[in-house]
């Protein structure tokens, strides 16, 4: 309980606004350190230092499901198959025969979001993908820079998925509108349609950075929020605990962190096969 009573705020800013937060490990260790550069590093990389132990620690959590493969699955194989077997099904519809080459990309984007998403309900721990890192009241870094990594990952492996499956020419000839006479040239160079086509590519990973960063932070908020409430609740009668509101706020951190992990892959599904092109789309509706 100590721990949880250290401190209520996630940064202070010097005559500015806090921003309340569950106190993380780092939170409290920074007050600890004071003044200093590993002050200042770990202040500023604070949520890629948490998104990089939550990488490590799937990984092994992974591996060690998938250490003793058999035949006939038991135990953690059992859960491992069954997640494999559930997020092919869920991305068939996208991809179809595709889903097997693109589901290991994915099923990593979606365990990896989801579980950063839900690290604020483990003790010491934080949403890497949301909230605000604060100096001298201005917004230094925070889950913004998580997030925009995750769609600049999506987006570089989206546009290499097209020129791989169509060739650079036949890209880039997408991106002009695909014109196929000298007078559609001409009306796509009048109208625009490359900078509206390049624009449009974009777009995608703005979108996507900005979708989920803005609905983990306000759930963080909320969830601090009731945490600051009960931490004061019973700060007349002077003792060193309080209420544990922030419960009640755990249904909706694990409804909607799972939401926007299952949003961003199920987007990132979908601009892959885009990116497949018309000839894959039309064998894919075919199949089914």
């Amino acid at each position: 309980m100590a721990f949880w009573c250290e401190t209520v705020w996630a940064a202070e800013a010097e005559g500015g606004a806090t921003i309340p937060e569950a106190p993380s490990a780092i939170t409290v260790l920074l007050r600890r350190l004071g003044e200093g550069p590993v002050h200042d590093w770990l202040h500023a990389w604070e949520n890629v230092v948490f998104a990089l132990l939550i990488a490590v620690g799937l990984g092994m959590t992974l591996l060690w499901m998938s250490r003793r493969r058999a035949l006939i699955p038991s135990g953690p194989q059992n859960a491992a198959e069954l997640i494999v077997e559930t997020f092919e099904q869920a991305f068939i519809g996208n991809l179809g025969p595709h889903t097997r080459r693109f589901l290991p990309f994915l099923g990593t984007l979606f365990l990896y979001i989801l579980a950063m998403n839900w690290a604020v309900l483990i003790p010491g721990l934080k949403s890497p993908t949301g909230g605000f890192i604060l100096s001298h009241a201005k917004v230094i870094s925070g889950g913004f820079v998580t997030t925009a990594a995750l769609a600049l990952c999506v987006f570089l492996y989206v546009q290499y998925t097209a020129i791989r499956s169509h060739g650079l020419l036949a890209y880039l000839h997408h991106l002009m509108g695909s014109p196929r006479t000298p007078a559609e040239v001409f009306l796509c160079v009048m109208t625009l349609a490359p900078v509206t086509h390049i624009l449009g590519e974009l777009i995608r990973p703005i979108s996507l950075t900005l979708r989920l960063f803005g609905n983990v932070t306000g759930d963080d908020i909320l969830l601090g929020v009731f945490f600051v409430v009960g931490m004061m609740s019973l700060q007349a009668l002077h003792v060193p605990i309080g209420l544990p509101l922030h419960i009640l706020v755990v249904p909706l951190v694990l409804l909607f962190g799972f939401v926007q992990a299952v949003i961003f892959t199920w987007l990132t599904s979908a601009y892959l096969s885009l990116s497949l092109g018309h000839g894959d789309s039309a064998q894919h509706g075919g199949g089914h």
